[in-house]
């Protein structure tokens, strides 16, 4: 037995009310007329002020009626009742081919079980092999998909791989600690590109996330060469020469080649007016923050670390936040590197249990008490008259 906001439980002091009321009429006595009443002398008037508790059925009534009372209000949840409900288990799977290929026959298993089977994404769909390319899902929105769950879930088990682009939040949460499976043979699907330069060397991430030149291309499934396309747009004569400086020095420290032009079907364009008909491949830097970047497609200079064109250039931060996002868009990121067991184990917790939270399963019980005790109340009082 279990009570959800206990506090209230000093509301059971209120039992002694009805016990006072029935004391206190029993102390005062009732006046009784009888025929021959009014011939008697004033001192052999009798008056009975004991302390006396009548009507013990309607007394008992209506301390059961407050107790319950309390009860309904406080929040009763008894372990045994409904103990006997089905063991709730889920399995969420990312919705990934090769952890689903790894895990298929668990899954088949689970599935004949009885037991919840479903794709994380967008409305937790259920499993189907072939739906996989059809589940709704983006790691941004992974918690977002966990709120879904349900709150009295008895086991929760997790099919995934350990890649930390999989999980981009430092901790998730869950109405249980999850099981994992993890997809021991998962391999990354693309190697991130490499841009061979002209001096006959390559630029590339390595292991750490940090641009380094090498003399091979290290087994990358795509290579970039030749010069990077760039124009300048309605641009005013000192942001424009600005931006060919960091240009400049992009390329003596890393290598690269860019070729500058005017048209406006070049890969990379910078402005300072905000151009909403873009391609799909084009990426628009603009001087100051302006228009809507919700696209991807918009970067502004201005406001990428919360300062104004005139701050990023007297600390020297152009040429930085010009190169990131062009080796974004062209694809040379960050690699996707693997966490451990443990490191996964610690970014997913159980939601606290908050007994605010849990639902009394004696409400309906207890409300129906409630009300026949009532009708059982009034009945009594309404034939004794009290």
């Amino acid at each position: 037995m279990e009570w959800i906001q206990p506090t209230l439980l000093w509301g059971l002091l209120g039992l002694s009310i009805p016990v006072l009321i029935h004391l206190w009429n029993g102390k005062k006595g009732k006046v009784i007329a009888w025929a021959a009443f009014p011939w008697l002398e004033p001192k052999e008037y009798q008056s009975s002020r004991s302390v006396k508790l009548e009507n013990w059925l309607l007394l008992l009534i209506r301390i059961l009626l407050l107790a319950t009372l309390v009860f309904l209000l406080t929040g009763l949840i008894w372990k045994g009742f409904g103990s006997g409900r089905e063991y709730k288990v889920v399995h969420l799977v990312w919705p990934d081919e090769q952890v689903e290929a790894e895990f298929r026959f668990e899954l088949e298993q689970a599935t004949q079980k009885g037991h919840e089977v479903r794709w994380i994404g967008t409305g937790l769909p259920d499993y189907i092999e072939e739906q996989i390319s059809a589940v709704d899902f983006s790691s941004e929105k992974l918690q977002g998909y966990l709120d879904e769950l349900d709150s009295d879930l008895d086991s929760i088990y997790l099919y995934t791989g350990l890649q930390a682009a999989f999980f981009l939040e430092s901790i998730y949460w869950l109405p249980q600690k999850p099981v994992f499976r993890i997809a021991e043979n998962y391999n990354a699907k693309v190697k991130s590109p490499t841009i061979a330069l002209e001096s006959g060397e390559f630029l590339e991430l390595d292991s750490e996330g940090v641009l380094v030149k090498t003399t091979e291309a290290n087994g990358s499934s795509q290579v970039i060469s030749g010069s990077i396309p760039v124009a300048f747009l309605s641009l005013e004569k000192e942001k424009k020469e600005a931006i060919q400086s960091a240009l400049a020095a992009i390329e003596e420290v890393y290598g690269l080649k860019f070729s500058k032009s005017d048209s406006i079907q070049s890969l990379f364009l910078f402005s300072d007016i905000f151009s909403p008909n873009l391609k799909k491949n084009q990426l628009l830097f603009i001087t100051e923050n302006q228009g809507d970047k919700s696209s991807g497609q918009i970067v502004a200079l201005s406001d990428l670390i919360n300062l104004n064109w005139e701050e990023t250039l007297e600390k020297g931060l152009l040429p930085e936040l010009i190169l990131k996002p062009i080796l974004t868009h062209l694809g040379v990121e960050k690699p996707d590197l693997k966490i451990s067991k443990s490191q996964l184990e610690q970014r997913f917790s159980a939601i606290p249990t908050s007994k605010l939270t849990k639902s009394a399963n004696l409400n309906e019980v207890l409300l129906v008490l409630l009300v026949i005790l009532f009708a059982a109340e009034r009945f009594l009082a309404y034939r004794a008259n009290l």
